[in-house]
């Protein structure tokens, strides 16, 4: 399991992401299913997240990792055990990366849009899903859109078979929350008026505003002031 130990190595789990910090809001029966595909009872098992970027299909995809060891370890009797997180839209990830990964007890691969379409990465995504099918292993799928054009009808049914979920993003008050608990992990007191002001005048996607996040945490350490109206205002050009 050598090359298992070192593709998780190379591709590690962001330690945020997990479900107890999920905020939920609209997405109560995607949780629960994933939490009960991590639980690992049964047979094989899969899912696809789809949904526009930044509603948290990455942030489902790694915390369902984390509900295992992400290590894979060798087992007496060759069990399975581990998960692996592989995001598809890296250019370091190619259809070899797969091979083996049915070993393990659950493999998420995120961006599959970024792979559909395209002769050997759908061959190499149909062996893995075969062989987890063998294996009694779980697969989770995660995508920007439900319709995908597929250059092989064997793996579009199979993927068209599994529970789809559109992960739906959160409104503001659900994007306050989150970016209210990453500043406070930040040891920053960011207050209800402030992140409305930022909220009414910011980028809509979550990720841009934890981006920005990152811009309010130095120009407050710079300037040894808390988060206030005029610091965002001045730190973000709003």
């Amino acid at each position: 399991m050598e090359e298992l130990r070192q593709l998780t190595l190379a591709f590690p789990l962001n330690a945020q992401c997990r479900l107890d910090n999920f905020i939920v809001q609209g997405n109560e029966e995607l949780v629960a299913r994933i939490r009960t595909l991590a639980a690992g009872a049964g047979g094989f098992a899969g899912c696809f997240l789809w949904g526009e970027r930044g509603a948290g299909k990455s942030h489902l995809l790694q915390a369902a990792c984390q509900r295992l060891d992400p290590a894979p370890d060798e087992t007496e009797g060759g069990a399975r055990s581990g998960a692996i997180y592989l995001p598809l839209a890296d250019p370091e990830v190619g259809p070899g990366m797969l091979e083996g990964l049915e070993r393990l007890a659950l493999v998420a691969l995120d961006d599959l849009q970024c792979w559909v379409g395209r002769s050997d990465r759908e061959q190499a995504l149909l062996a893995l899903y075969q062989g987890l099918v063998q294996s009694g292993g779980r697969l989770l799928l995660g995508a920007d859109r439900y319709q995908l054009e597929f250059c092989y009808p064997d793996l579009a049914s199979r993927v068209r078979a599994l529970a789809a979920f559109r992960v739906r993003p959160l409104d503001d008050a659900g994007k306050g929350r989150v970016l209210q608990r990453l500043a406070a992990e930040r040891g920053l007191d960011l207050e209800p008026s402030v992140v409305d002001f930022w909220l009414g005048r910011g980028p809509r996607a979550l990720p841009e505003l934890i981006a920005q996040l990152d811009v309010l945490d130095r120009a407050a350490l710079a300037a040894q002031r808390r988060l206030t109206v005029p610091l965002v205002k001045a730190a973000l050009g709003l």
